[in-house]
């Protein structure tokens, strides 16, 4: 009887763990679109590529998949790698997705050049990127000079981005239903 009650006990424990580890799999995910204009892909050296793109929209679009809104550009600064990213190169030729692992980023030149510093991204497992992950292309085979708009779509997975007060405040503004709660110092 002590043996059956002391499996249940180990039962009843595996089963609390893996709940938990259900439960930290669902952490908040939002999508931020940026748009800009030519790009271009230099190849560096130990794997990390460097993504140039031009002509950035001083506005990006940040969503949680239930509620959207806009945002300054200056606050994807703070997103800090690594970070799983789909870019899409479009033009009059049709387009062409490749699948990043971003480590780092800057916004320059008043805010209308972002450099990322990308690894190409082999497998994705994640949900908020997933229907690009069909389409995708190898960055290597892309010929950038075809496309005049170029789009990120960065995965924020968890809290990391509430770390800024303003883009905190940009996330309680995408979960609140009070468009007073939208109203602040940062916009």
């Amino acid at each position: 009887m002590n043996r059956s009650l002391s499996s249940g006990f180990i039962c009843v424990f595996i089963l609390v763990s893996l709940a938990g580890a259900s439960i930290a799999d669902e952490s908040p995910r939002y999508v931020i679109y940026v748009q800009g204009g030519d790009s271009s892909i230099i190849h560096g050296s130990e794997g990390i590529t460097d993504i140039i793109v031009k002509d950035i929209i001083p506005y990006v679009h940040f969503s949680d998949g239930k509620k959207s809104l806009l945002i300054p550009d200056t606050l994807v600064q703070s997103i800090t790698g690594p970070v799983n990213a789909a870019v899409v190169f479009s033009g009059a030729g049709g387009e062409s997705v490749s699948l990043i692992r971003i480590s780092n980023l800057s916004l320059s030149h008043e805010n209308k050049v972002l450099t990322l510093g990308v690894h190409p991204l082999e497998f994705y497992e994640g949900e908020a990127l997933k229907s690009f992950a069909r389409e995708k292309n190898e960055l290597d085979a892309i010929e950038v000079d075809k496309f005049e708009i170029t789009g990120i779509y960065f995965e924020i997975i968890g809290t990391a981005l509430e770390n800024n007060n303003c883009l905190a405040q940009e996330i309680a503004c995408l979960k609140a239903d009070d468009v007073k709660a939208c109203l602040g110092e940062c916009g």
